[in-house]
C-alpha cells in the first residue's frame, strides 16, 4: 500500500476543529476515554494517557509541548492557544517560548509549595546526618527547572513533566522523575514512599517516637499472649512484620512465618538466622538475640513450629492499636530504633541500618564490605533492648 503524498497529509494535519462536542458529550467525551493522541488539526492534539487523564498538546516540527490538562482547559481554550501558537510561527517567533511564558495558570498550590511539605515529612526517613544533604539535593535539582516548580499541581500533566525533564542532565533527570511522582503522590494521598537499593517500594509508616517506646513496651509486657510477645520480639529485633509472623493472601502463605529452625547459636550466642527466601532483599540476615528477646521465645520446640502462634495476620497491629499506639504502625518501630541509635548512642547510622537489613550502601561498597559485623550489631541490639525494657 503506497503512502499518501506529504502535501495531502499536511492538509489533513492542518485542518482545524476536527474533534466534535465538548468535554461532557460527543466525540470529545469518547476520545477522553481512548488512550492515544487524537488530532484536532492545526497541530493541536488531545493526548490521553489513560481514561479520564488527558491533556492538550501542540506539535511543531516533530516537537511536542503541553498546553495544559484537559480537565482545566476547555477545548475552545486549547484551540485559542493553538491559534496563537500558529500565529507566532507565521511571524517568525518561537512558539514554545511563548507557550511557556504565556501559559494560563489555574489557582492552587504550586509544585514548589508541595515540595517543601513533602521534604518536611520525608526527612523523618533520612538519618540525621543525611537530612541536610538530601534536602539540598532536591532543592538544587528543581531549582534547575523553575518554570515547572512554579506550576500549580492541577496544571501538571505528563507533557509538563516531559518538558521539565528534558532540561535536566541524565543523572538529575533520573532522580527528578522519581521525585516528581513522589511529591504528586503525597499531594494527592498524603502517602510517603520509602525506598532502599534493591527494595520494592513500601509505604512510609507512622513511627512511635523512640522516647515513647519504653512506656509502651512496659504496657504490653503485662499481656500474656503470643500476639503481645510477637510484637515485643518484633520491636526488640527491628524486624518486619512478615519476617516474624509471615504473610497470607487469600488464605495462602505468601511468606512463611519464622520457625524454630531459624534459631541457632553463633559463636556461642543466640542468633536468629532468616534465610534469603524470607527476606525482602533476598539476602540472608542474621539477627543477634538479646536475653530479653530469647526469653520471649520460651522453651525450644520442634524446628517446624512457628516462633509465635498469633491469632491473625493483624494480631500485632491490633495489640498496638488497643494499647495506646493508635496512629502508629508495627513497621514504624524500625524507624523508632534507628532514631534512637542516632540520638542516644555513638553507633554509626550505617550499622543501625544493617541491624534491620535496610541496605543503603552502593554496589561497590557492598562488594568490599562483605562482613555483616554481627558482634558489633549485637552491641547495638543489647543497648536497644536495655532501653526498651530497663
Amino acid at each position: 500500500m503506497s503512502r499518501r503524498p506529504w502535501k495531502e497529509t499536511w492538509k489533513e494535519i492542518m485542518a482545524i476543529e476536527r474533534i466534535q462536542g465538548d468535554n461532557g458529550k460527543g466525540e470529545l467525551a469518547r476520545l477522553m476515554r481512548t488512550k492515544g493522541k487524537h488530532s484536532d488539526g492545526g497541530g493541536l492534539y488531545l493526548q490521553v494517557a489513560s481514561p479520564g487523564q488527558a491533556s492538550w498538546v501542540w506539535r511543531h516540527k516533530e516537537r511536542w509541548r503541553s498546553i495544559g490538562p484537559a480537565s482545566v482547559y476547555k477545548i475552545d481554550e486549547a484551540r485559542e492557544a493553538a491559534r496563537r501558537l500558529r500565529k507566532a510561527v507565521k511571524e517568525g517567533r518561537d512558539p514554545f517560548q511563548m507557550l511557556t511564558a504565556g501559559r494560563a495558570r489555574p489557582a492552587g498550590e504550586s509544585f514548589a509549595e508541595w515540595l517543601v511539605k513533602y521534604l518536611d515529612k520525608k526527612q523523618a526517613q533520612w538519618s540525621p546526618s543525611n537530612r541536610e544533604r538530601e534536602r539540598r539535593d532536591h532543592e538544587r535539582t528543581f531549582g534547575q527547572i523553575p518554570e515547572f516548580a512554579a506550576l500549580p499541581m492541577s496544571a501538571i500533566d505528563q507533557s509538563a513533566k516531559n518538558d521539565a525533564l528534558e532540561k535536566l542532565g541524565k543523572s538529575a533527570r533520573r532522580k527528578a522523575k522519581s521525585w516528581i511522582e513522589a511529591v504528586i503522590r503525597y499531594a494527592k494521598t498524603g502517602v510517603i514512599i520509602q525506598r532502599g537499593p534493591g527494595d520494592d517500594e513500601v509505604e512510609h509508616h507512622e513511627a512511635m517516637p523512640y522516647r515513647d517506646v519504653p512506656t509502651f513496651y512496659k504496657g504490653i509486657s503485662a499481656l500474656d499472649s503470643d500476639d503481645a510477645r510477637a510484637l515485643r520480639f518484633t520491636i526488640l529485633t527491628g524486624a518486619r512484620t512478615d519476617e516474624v509472623i509471615g504473610a497470607k493472601k487469600g488464605g495462602k502463605w505468601q511468606k512463611l512465618p519464622a520457625t524454630w529452625a531459624e534459631i541457632a547459636d553463633v559463636d556461642g550466642l543466640p542468633t536468629w538466622i532468616i534465610p534469603k527466601t524470607r527476606m525482602k532483599g533476598r539476602k540472608m540476615h542474621r539477627v543477634p538475640l538479646t536475653p530479653e528477646a530469647v526469653a520471649l521465645l520460651g522453651e525450644r520446640r520442634a524446628d517446624d513450629v512457628p516462633l509465635f502462634e498469633v491469632s491473625s495476620a493483624n494480631a500485632m497491629l491490633n495489640r498496638l492499636k488497643t494499647n495506646g499506639g493508635n496512629g502508629c504502625t508495627v513497621h514504624g518501630f524500625r524507624t523508632s530504633f534507628t532514631e534512637y541509635v542516632a540520638a542516644e548512642t555513638d553507633f554509626p547510622d550505617d550499622l543501625a541500618d544493617r541491624c534491620i537489613a535496610h541496605e543503603r550502601r552502593g554496589k561497590v561498597r557492598r562488594a568490599y564490605q562483605r562482613d555483616d559485623l554481627l558482634p558489633k550489631r549485637r552491641l547495638i541490639m543489647e543497648a536497644w533492648s536495655s532501653y526498651c525494657s530497663p
